[in-house]
């Protein structure tokens, strides 16, 4: 993986990848251009790279997805550099005011956001061409949203996709959440998916409908066994015997013991 931007277009969506960390350049990000709307704004330790490229665009607005470093981590730079709007979620606001607190190891992969103002999502968010609804969608964190455009079908999913059959979990990530929130979305009319590390899913309702359905089976299955008696452990071990790349890469803050636990906490 090159540690460049790459830089491509999708209809009139411009699509800005580039790795996380320049040195380490496991896992990349995407972010998204579009009438004058960034979303997302990549991790502060990207800044040299990001910080030209944002000043050659006419951004007016940035949407937070989430308050995650790599999504957030340049809007504190954004806000000092630039005469923009910030919008994230009510949930966020706290959060973006004080300088974030991560493991040392996350900081030195992502860098450390540092605060920032951003307002509270408002009901829908007018570009020249386009209208952009907020959705709320909890689950991966508490304060994630999607935005969704109906004209042309598009959801930009920041973190609630990925991988439709995921092993491993945040400990702050919710099962029953983010199965509620596949319900819900479930009932919009959207077809492509603008993924925030997997990039642009052209049947993105279908694979989020998959994902719902691996998680509504993982969870009866994990239920099921904890109610026979299964301690968390032989669980994980039953459903999910192999070691997944991420969880030794972010030492151990994504698990599949995580995954295990959060089905088992809305019990």
């Amino acid at each position: 993986m090159s540690n460049k931007i790459k830089k491509s277009n999708y209809d009139q969506v411009e699509i800005i990848n580039i790795p996380v960390n320049p040195y380490i350049p496991l896992i990349s990000i995407y972010l998204y251009y579009i009438d004058g709307m960034l979303i997302d704004t990549g991790p502060s330790k990207r800044r040299k790279r990001l910080g030209p490229l944002f000043r050659s665009r006419e951004v007016e607005r940035v949407a937070i997805t989430h308050y995650h470093e790599d999504h957030s981590g340049m809007a504190s730079w954004i806000g000092q550099h630039m005469n923009v709007e910030i919008f994230a979620h009510e949930k966020t606001i706290p959060i973006a005011r004080e300088t974030a607190k991560v493991p040392w190891y996350q900081e030195l992969y992502t860098g450390r956001r540092l605060p920032f103002t951003p307002k509270a999502y408002p009901n829908v968010i007018e570009t020249s061409k386009y209208r952009f609804y907020p959705i709320e969608t909890p689950g991966h964190t508490m304060d994630h949203t999607c935005l969704f455009e109906p004209h042309h079908g598009w959801l930009f999913t920041g973190d609630l996709y990925i991988t439709p059959y995921p092993k491993v979990f945040l400990q702050e990530e919710s099962m029953d959440a983010y199965i509620e929130t596949l319900h819900k979305l479930n009932r919009f009319d959207y077809r492509t998916v603008f993924c925030a590390h997997e990039g642009v899913i052209r049947n993105g309702k279908e694979m989020m409908n998959r994902k719902r359905e691996y998680l509504e089976r993982t969870r009866e299955q994990v239920v099921h066994m904890h109610r026979m008696g299964w301690k968390d452990e032989t669980i994980m071990k039953k459903l999910f015997p192999d070691k997944v790349k991420l969880e030794q890469r972010s030492f151990g803050t994504f698990s599949r013991l995580n995954m295990i636990r959060s089905c088992i906490r809305g019990q």
